[in-house]
């Protein structure tokens, strides 16, 4: 008779421990290491970016990244030499290539991790677009005229 006293003790222990425990979550000491949720990307900064001048030239950095290619807007002037400085970060088939049609620019293989140099001069004002080599993503340079 001993034993099923002791069998209910030991049945009824553990749910009664359980019933005692905190259902409060810790707080979380920095929400910066806590994981986003599900379909949520940071926020992407879509205000054309202005190129830097090195040696008379206008450079764009551009990065083919998690997120596409950033900056996927930016702006240069007519008639000014500009080099584009495209890196590819991710191992992505559609981030492995970078073209801009209507200048002739060919499709520029993007090694992973290796700064690839695209050099032309940008001729009239107006808006150009640049693809991807799987022509999925897509970007806008505007082109302006310098203001007199």
């Amino acid at each position: 008779m001993t034993r099923l006293p002791l069998l209910a003790l030991l049945l009824t222990a553990p749910l009664a421990l359980t019933a005692c425990a905190d259902d409060t979550p810790a707080p979380v000491e920095n929400a910066v290491d806590a994981p986003e949720p599900l379909g949520t990307a940071p926020a992407v900064d879509d205000q054309p970016v202005e190129p830097r001048m090195e040696d008379g030239v206008q450079v764009v950095d551009i990065e083919a990244g998690s997120m596409g290619f950033q900056p996927r807007e930016f702006t240069l002037q007519a008639g000014v030499p500009a080099r584009l400085v495209v890196t590819r970060t991710v191992e992505d088939d559609c981030s492995s290539q970078f073209t801009i049609p209507a200048y002739d620019v060919d499709t520029e293989r993007l090694p992973l991790g290796e700064p690839v140099a695209i050099e032309f001069t940008p001729a009239e004002s107006g808006e150009v677009e640049w693809v991807c080599g799987m022509d999925m993503q897509r970007g806008t340079i505007a082109i302006v005229t310098a203001a007199s």
